[in-house]
């Protein structure tokens, strides 16, 4: 009992200490993937032209924000985003963080299908006859089922493939597991000082993880480089806004 006694005293005397962390969970720029409509997942594709303006602009629109860490998936795309970013926003010096907890949903099988073809696909999994019809009436939870749809027919090897289990589909309760557990180490990470931190995912990890975390979620299709912003504070995860284009606009007036 007595020994209980001191162990939430001394919790509640680290987390006395703790100071807000603010966590810019950002989308990375537009790849060639998006543009083509093809399933990316995993697969590393790069940023187009146009991703590489957007990622810049997003940073012109941070300048001001000092951040004292940044950390991305281990995808291509995402790295790339924070770098651009961070280069623009004056926080060139920064370092940046590389973790496959952060990267996009894996898809197995159907890592550079079709978009649509394969949301055909996954829309039969729940008696629906097309891609947008299953996005319509599953509202919010679309991307968690859609997630879970890949994970269900990759574990069945529909595609006939001859992948390890490693390398197949994951499911919803996986990405979310995983994001929120690197997110909340993050914040973590940075109690002591507390400050801004920069974090570059994808959309659909980044989806997946808001749908278990906070009320406000609705979703939304995140767009390019769209800025959720977090913080945390004495073990607790607090979402402010979500997919805000606000920073990416901001950046774009200041090449007009």
């Amino acid at each position: 009992m007595g020994s209980s006694l001191f162990y939430q005293a001394d919790n509640q005397a680290a987390f006395a200490k703790e100071k807000t962390v603010t966590i810019y969970l950002t989308r990375h720029g537009e790849t060639t993937a998006n543009v083509t409509n093809k399933v990316q997942g995993w697969s590393d594709f790069p940023l187009t032209k146009n991703g590489t303006k957007v990622a810049s602009n997003l940073g012109k629109g941070l300048k001001g924000i000092k951040f004292t860490d940044a950390y991305t998936g281990n995808l291509t795309r995402q790295y790339r985003t924070a770098k651009i970013a961070l280069n623009n926003s004056n926080n060139k010096k920064v370092s940046i963080h590389e973790s496959s907890s952060l990267r996009e949903g894996g898809y197995g099988s159907f890592e550079g299908d079709s978009i649509a073809t394969d949301g055909d696909k996954m829309a039969a999994v729940y008696g629906y006859q097309t891609g947008d019809e299953f996005m319509q009436k599953a509202g919010k939870d679309y991307w968690n089922q859609l997630q879970d749809a890949y994970y269900k027919l990759d574990k069945e090897n529909s595609d006939n493939t001859k992948l390890v289990k490693t390398d197949r589909a994951e499911s919803s309760a996986d990405v979310q597991k995983r994001m929120t557990k690197e997110i909340k180490h993050i914040g973590k990470t940075h109690a002591n000082k507390g400050g801004n931190v920069l974090v570059v995912s994808s959309g659909m990890s980044i989806n997946q993880y808001l749908s278990g975390v906070t009320d406000k979620y609705k979703g939304t299709p995140l767009k390019n480089a769209a800025v959720t912003k977090i913080t945390y504070k004495n073990g607790k995860v607090n979402v402010n806004s979500i997919g805000s284009l606000h920073y990416v606009n901001k950046g774009a007036k200041v090449n007009n």
